[in-house]
Order: C-alpha cells, then structure tokens, then sequence
C-alpha cells in the first residue's frame, strides 16, 4: 500500500463520519471577510443554505473546512471532486 492510498483511506473515514459520504463533492468557500474564497469544504445539505447567494462556511456546513492560499482553491477542488468522479476511495 503506497503513502497515498493510506492517506485517503484516513480521510476517507474522517470524511464518512463528517459528511456522511467518503467522497464528497467540494467547493471553494470563505472564511472571514475574505474578497475571494480562501477555503474549500464539502457541499453544504442545509436547505436554507443557498451556495449560489452566499457561498460562505456557517455552522451547517460539514466538516472540514480547510483554510486553503486563494490560489490553491480551485486546483484542490478540482482535484478532490476528479478522485470523487472517479470514485477513488
């Protein structure tokens, strides 16, 4: 087993008892009052939660959310949502 695979297996559990799912889908979002998003977090399943007007973390939303360098947010994400559609565990 390579370092990788043991580290998404870790993840994988900590992901399953925070969101429910070992591959959740992801988005960049924001911490504070930052101008551009400056963290990255599973997708928000609260109903009054609406990304599209406010894509903000708040108490609803799963666990973790990760403070990322502004630049890095979109690669992560993108990274983490291609294991997701490929059904990498």
């Amino acid at each position: 087993m390579s370092a990788l695979d043991d580290a998404r297996r870790a993840a994988a559990e900590l992901l399953r008892q925070t969101t429910g799912s070992e591959l959740p889908e992801w988005r960049p979002t924001f911490l504070g009052t930052a101008n551009e998003p400056n963290a990255i977090g599973p997708v928000c399943t609260d109903p009054d939660h609406v990304e599209s007007e406010d894509p903000s973390a708040f108490g609803c939303c799963p666990e973790p959310i990760i403070a990322v360098d502004p630049p890095l947010v979109d690669y992560l994400v993108a990274l983490l949502n291609g294991d997701r559609e490929r059904g990498e565990q």
